[in-house]
């Protein structure tokens, strides 16, 4: 049998020595039937030690043991591009395999986070911080990117979040958690935010100075601000919509022949009619 274990390693170089010895038993078990031992091997709890993730709830694999092994160093190989040490998530290997994310998928999981958190807003990483209470170092933001039960959330949603609150971050303004929350549920990405912010730079400034301009006394809290802008520029919120428009309507009037004046008998007081 020893010439067996030998000639399995040869055969099987993918099973580690654990699986090879039992391996080595079913061959004897099931009458030196392969098909059958190696099949029995994947049904072993001790399977799963060896190749997590890997075996379905109805005892099937998903891959077989060469192409996860190849599937687990395509992992390896893409956070090493980053820089980072692979062998700090190699716990988390398994629970790739068991989301069915492909190398493909991994890598551009890697390249939207990088791209999208680390190179792009640097407030990211500080709101990320502030308000998830996380580091946002590099190895933490990969991990998020490969936890297939915590990344995929992280991902869409505090990430997303993250990245829409840097964006206002980067432009001196701010919006509460839960505003943050909402936009990112609405579906707005970091891309959609930077217009939206961008926006909001020019018209909430322009839109306060029409309010103020009014010669109305304007209390705090009714003073047009950036989650005032959101509402009628992302969410189309009629009264806020409305508000504009009137804001809109009044500055125009002021500059148009009749515009804040009083008719009186057939005559224009106080502006002269053009």
């Amino acid at each position: 049998m020893a010439d067996f274990l030998t000639e399995a390693k040869a055969l099987y170089p993918f099973l580690p020595e654990g699986l090879l010895t039992l391996f080595q038993e079913k061959y004897v078990e099931f009458d030196k039937n392969i098909d059958l031992a190696l099949g029995a091997v994947r049904q072993d709890t001790q399977y799963d030690n060896y190749f997590p993730g890997n075996k379905r709830a109805d005892g099937s694999i998903r891959i077989s043991e060469v192409e996860y092994g190849a599937v687990i160093e395509s992992y390896k190989d893409s956070l090493s591009k980053f820089g980072v040490n692979p062998d700090v998530f190699a716990d988390n290997f398994g629970q790739l395999i068991e989301g069915d994310v492909s190398p493909t998928e991994f890598q551009s999981r890697l390249n939207t986070v990088y791209s999208g958190i680390e190179q792009n807003i640097p407030e990211v990483k500080q709101y990320y911080a502030d308000n998830f209470d996380i580091d946002l170092s590099e190895e933490s933001i990969f991990a998020a990117a490969i936890d297939t039960t915590v990344g995929d959330a992280i991902l869409s949603g505090q990430i997303t979040q993250a990245q829409i609150g840097g964006e206002a971050a980067a432009r001196g303004m701010s919006l509460p958690q839960v505003q943050l929350e909402k936009l990112q549920r609405f579906g707005v990405t970091q891309q959609d935010a930077r217009q939206i912010f961008q926006a909001a730079q020019q018209e909430v400034p322009r839109l306060q100075q029409l309010q103020r301009r009014g010669g109305r006394a304007v209390s705090e809290e009714d003073i047009f601000e950036l989650e005032e802008f959101t509402e009628a520029g992302v969410y189309k919120d009629p009264e806020e919509i409305e508000q504009i428009k009137m804001l809109e309507a009044e500055e125009k009037s002021r500059f148009s022949p009749i515009g804040g004046a009083a008719r009186r008998g057939g005559r224009v007081t106080g502006l002269t009619q053009g």
